[in-house]
């Protein structure tokens, strides 16, 4: 009897080590030696996903994954979409994963500056939209934006160039939100405490230009102030990334002098005053230049072919930093 009772201790206790060094295995042993990105299909079974993830050599085997999913009562948790899987994962991992539906997120970098059809090409490249027309559509559909803060028109200069996580294929009108709703939150907050006294749409058509104008943060209050003089002076911006903007479908990525003489409203060589909306999506440095810009006389401005402007008074001046520049190009 003492026998029969020690043999069965020795296999409890071996059980127990036994489970204990397989509960080891699949908490803490890496299992996947390279990083996956896997599609679980609507609908799919535990079974499947096991057979799936096997398949991907995500898993060693789909029937240890399986009974974990069932021990752990799973069974029905494990949700569908687009995962990674990063190298180095146990088997519980990659359930909790599953259960908890950590799907995927493309790291999307939008530059400041961009105009919407822009952004739209780098969403579409990215894979976080399947077509980059119907996001410029949402975007200029003005029944669609009406509950999100814009200039009336469209989307354009409210997208707040930033940093983001979408979905693949994700859906239009929740990018504008995030997109918009960091608008909000960044640039909201510096206009509310400056003494401007110009509207949103002024502020942001202004500094859609100045970015467009130039990428170098220390001379963007200086940029600003030229363009504030001269609309004091009742002189036009004469900028060339509004005459862009206006034959952007048709623009082939320099401009000519017949360009520059066709009108539309955002030809700030032909009109006077600023265009109607933005030009692009600015960001906070060039929306700050615009509530703080700095004091000068300064009436023009050339680029120096360097990365660089040199601002002058005269227009005397500026067609002799125009002769210097030109003969230093050729």
């Amino acid at each position: 009897m003492k026998k029969i009772i020690f043999t069965f201790l020795f296999f409890m206790v071996f059980i127990a080590i036994l489970s204990s060094v397989f509960y080891i295995y699949l908490k803490r042993y890496p299992i996947n030696n390279k990083t996956v990105i896997i599609k679980i299909p609507k609908n799919s079974t535990a079974k499947i996903i096991s057979y799936l993830l096997e398949d991907k050599k995500i898993v060693p085997a789909h029937n240890i994954f399986y009974i974990l999913v069932k021990l752990t009562g799973n069974e029905k948790n494990l949700k569908s979409g687009e995962y990674k899987f990063d190298k180095g994962l146990s088997y519980f991992d990659i359930l909790d994963i599953l259960a908890k539906g950590k799907i995927y997120l493309y790291k999307v970098l939008i530059p400041e500056g961009l105009n919407i059809y822009e952004i739209a090409e780098i969403l579409e490249k990215k894979e976080v939209i399947r077509d980059k027309n119907k996001f410029v559509e949402f975007c200029f559909d003005k029944r669609r934006i009406k509950n999100f803060l814009n200039n009336g028109f469209s989307m354009e200069g409210y997208l707040f160039p930033d940093t983001y996580r979408f979905y693949k294929n994700e859906d239009a009108e929740k990018i504008v939100k995030t997109m918009n709703n960091n608008f909000i939150k960044k640039v909201i907050p510096e206009i509310k405490k400056s003494n401007t006294y110009l509207t949103l749409n002024e502020i942001i058509i202004l500094s859609s230009i100045i970015q467009k104008e130039t990428y170098k943060k220390s001379e963007m209050p200086l940029i600003a102030s030229v363009f504030f003089n001269r609309l004091k002076k009742g002189m036009k911006l004469q900028s060339d990334p509004t005459v862009i903007y206006g034959i952007w479908k048709k623009f082939k990525g320099y401009l000519t002098k017949k360009d520059l003489k066709k009108y539309t409203v955002y030809n700030t060589y032909l009109n006077y005053g600023l265009p109607p909306t933005p030009i692009g999506n600015p960001g906070l440095s060039a929306i700050k230049s615009v509530l703080n810009p700095a004091k000068t006389d300064f009436l023009y401005f050339v680029s120096t072919g360097k990365g660089s402007h040199s601002f002058s008074k005269t227009y005397k001046e500026h067609r002799r930093y125009i002769r210097i520049y030109r003969k230093n190009l050729r």
